[in-house]
C-alpha cells in the first residue's frame, strides 16, 4: 500500500496538530468572523460533543445546507472528528432537488443557516420534512427562535455537558479510511451522484493540490468556492490545516466584492473556474484595486488561461486537473514549468497518482500522442457512489482505474492536454467537433465575454453546433456577425449554425455552466434575448 506523511491520519488528528503548531494564527476568514486554529479546535470540540449528545454516531449522515460562513467550519471538523458523514447541500437547489439529496443520503440531521433576503430555507424544510422520516432533527443557525429547531448555540451548550472523555473515545474509533464526506456531483450533465470521499484522501487532496503553489503559513488565499463543491469542502477547508495558510472565504460569488476582499486582506493567492476569472477580467475594479495576487489555480481553457496571465497579471498561474471523484487529485504543472506548459496543459500526475489514456470504447491504453479517455488510479479514487453500484461500476473498474469521461492526450514530455468531455463531443456528419475548440475561437472575439457550444439536432447531419454567447456589453453585433467570424476561422463543420445571446447562465452553483440545460433549451422554442 502506498504511504506518505498523511498515512494513518484522520482529519481530527490533522486539526489537533495544526492547532498545536499555529495556535492563534488566523486559519479561516469569513464574512461573519475570522477563526484561529485554536478557536477552530475548541469550538469544533463543543459542536462534536453536542452531536454526540443528539445520538449522532460514526457513519451517520448530517446534511449541511448553508453558504460559506464560520459555522460551516465548526460543523465540518466536529462531524469529521466523530466519524459522521457530512452531506453538503447546494444552496441553489430547489425543493425537489433538496428532497432528492436528503432522501438519497438518508440524512439523520439537517443544519441550515437562515438568510431571509436570499431564500426561506426554513419554509422549504418545513414543507419537505413530512416526506423525510429518516430526519431526526433540524439545527438552525439563526438570530431568532424557529419552531421545532435546535439552535446552533444550543448545540454548543449541549456539548458543554458531555464529558471530554466521551469525545476522545469517539475520535479513537475513527479511521483514515472512514467516509467523511458524501459530495454530490455538481450536476452539469445529469442528476447528481453522491461520491463517497474519505478522511485521509481528503487530507491528501488538499495537500497535493497546495504543493504546486508552495502554499505555506505566510500565504493568504482567497476563494469564492462554495462548500457544496470539492473546491470548498476539501481545498478551502483543509488547505489551512495541511499548509498553515490563511483562507479568505466569500459566501456567495460577486466579482466586485471578491476583488475588494483580495485587496482588503492582502491575499497573494487565489483559485477559480473560468466564469470567475472572466468576471474579474470584465470588471472595472480589476485595474483600480491594489492587488497582491502572485499565484493562482485556474480551471479554464488555454485562451482564458493566457488572458488571466497577461491581463490579471498572475505570473505563477497553474491549471491543475482533478474532480469530485478523485478528491481533487489528478494532474498539475509546477511553478517552474514553462509558461506555455502551464497555459496549454494540465501537467503531469500528482505524487501517488497513476494516469492512463484509454480508448473511449474499450479497455486498451493508448500511447502518447493519441487522444482517449483520461483515467486515474491511486490514493485519490473515491470509495464509489453512495448506493449506486451500477453507476460506480460504469466509471470504476476492478483494477482500480477511474474513467473520468474527459478526452485528453499526452505530449512527448508526459504533460496532459485536455480536449473536452466525451459527452461534449459533437458529431457533425462524419466529423467529431470538440465544443472547447469552438468556444476558444469565440472567446477571441473582442465583443465576446463567455461562450458555450452544444450539439443541436439536425435532420441531415445528425447534429450541428449551436453557440450560446454572452457579450461584454451591448454592441452592434448580430448572430450573423459571429457566424461569419467563425466561417473565416474555423472548418465549415465546426461553424455554429445558430447563435443565441444570453445575459444569465444556468449555473450548478460551483462555477460551472450546466450544458445540459442549454442543450435542452434548444428544443423549447422561446423568444431570444437581445444582447
Amino acid at each position: 500500500m502506498w504511504r506518505d506523511q498523511w498515512s494513518g491520519k484522520t482529519i481530527g488528528m490533522a486539526l489537533a496538530e495544526a492547532s498545536r503548531v499555529y495556535g492563534d494564527k488566523e486559519a479561516l476568514v469569513f464574512a461573519n468572523g475570522s477563526l484561529t486554529f485554536r478557536q477552530l479546535q475548541k469550538t469544533s470540540d463543543l459542536a462534536a460533543r453536542g452531536f454526540l449528545s443528539l445520538g449522532v454516531r460514526r457513519g451517520d449522515m448530517v446534511a449541511i445546507w448553508m453558504a460559506g460562513y464560520a459555522e460551516w467550519a465548526y460543523l465540518y471538523f466536529a462531524l469529521a472528528r466523530i466519524g459522521a458523514v457530512m452531506v453538503p447541500v447546494n444552496t441553489r437547489y430547489k425543493p425537489g432537488e433538496v428532497e432528492y439529496v436528503l432522501t438519497k443520503s438518508k440524512a439523520s440531521f439537517v443544519v441550515f443557516k437562515e438568510e431571509e433576503q436570499r431564500k426561506d430555507y426554513f419554509a422549504v424544510l418545513t414543507q419537505l420534512l413530512p416526506n423525510l422520516p429518516h430526519v431526526r432533527g433540524v439545527i438552525a443557525v439563526s438570530k431568532r427562535r424557529l419552531p421545532g429547531c435546535l439552535s446552533f448555540e444550543e448545540l454548543l451548550e449541549a456539548g458543554s455537558g458531555v464529558p471530554k472523555e466521551r469525545l476522545t473515545e469517539a475520535e479513537s474509533q475513527v479511521t483514515e479510511e472512514d467516509v467523511a464526506l458524501l459530495q454530490f456531483t455538481s450536476g452539469t450533465t445529469a442528476l447528481p451522484k453522491g461520491a463517497m470521499l474519505y478522511q485521509v484522501a481528503m487530507l491528501r487532496g488538499a495537500y497535493y493540490c497546495s504543493l504546486p503553489l508552495r502554499l505555506c503559513e505566510t500565504d493568504r488565499f482567497f476563494s469564492p468556492q462554495p462548500f457544496f463543491h470539492v473546491g470548498g469542502s476539501i481545498k478551502v477547508m483543509l488547505a489551512p490545516i495541511v499548509t498553515g495558510c490563511t483562507m479568505v472565504v466569500q459566501p456567495y460569488f460577486d466579482p466586485g466584492e471578491a476583488l475588494y476582499l483580495m485587496e482588503k486582506h492582502g491575499c497573494n493567492a487565489t483559485m477559480g473556474h473560468q466564469p470567475h476569472y472572466i468576471e474579474y477580467l470584465s470588471h472595472p475594479d480589476l485595474k483600480r484595486r491594489r492587488l497582491k495576487i502572485e499565484k493562482g489555480l485556474i480551471f479554464a481553457t488555454p485562451e482564458v488561461n493566457r488572458r488571466v496571465h497577461e491581463e490579471f497579471g498572475i505570473q505563477s498561474l497553474i491549471s491543475p486537473y482533478g474532480m469530485t471523484e478523485t478528491h481533487l487529485g489528478g494532474t498539475t504543472c509546477q511553478l517552474d514549468d514553462p509558461i506555455e506548459k502551464r497555459i496549454h496543459t494540465v501537467g503531469q500526475p500528482m505524487i501517488g497518482v497513476e494516469l492512463g489514456i484509454r480508448a473511449p470504447d474499450g479497455p486498451d491504453f493508448l500511447p502518447p500522442g493519441q487522444a482517449g479517455e483520461v483515467c486515474f488510479r491511486g490514493w485519490c479514487i473515491m470509495k464509489g457512489y453512495h448506493e449506486d453500484p451500477e453507476k460506480t461500476a460504469a466509471v470504476l473498474d476492478g483494477n482500480g482505474w477511474l474513467r473520468t469521461g474527459d478526452l485528453g492526450v499526452l505530449d512527448s514530455d508526459g504533460y496532459l492536454r485536455l480536449i473536452g468531455r466525451i459527452k461534449d463531443m459533437i458529431r457533425v456528419g462524419g466529423e467529431n467537433v470538440a465544443a472547447s475548440d469552438v468556444e476558444t475561437f469565440l472567446l477571441r472575439h473582442k465583443d465576446v465575454k463567455q461562450a458555450v457550444v452544444v450539439g443541436m439536432p439536425d435532420p441531415r447531419l445528425g447534429e450541428v453546433c449551436a453557440a450560446f454567447v454572452e457579450l461584454k456589453s451591448p454592441a452592434a453585433i448580430t448572430e450573423e456577425d459571429l457566424i461569419t467570424y467563425c466561417r473565416n476561422g474555423l472548418a465549415s463543420f465546426k461553424v455554429p449554425r445558430k447563435v443565441l445571446f444570453v445575459r444569465e447562465w444556468p449555473m450548478s452553483g460551483t462555477g460551472k455552466i450546466q450544458r445540459y440545460v442549454l442543450r435542452d433549451s434548444l428544443s423549447k422554442p422561446k423568444e431570444q434575448e437581445r444582447p
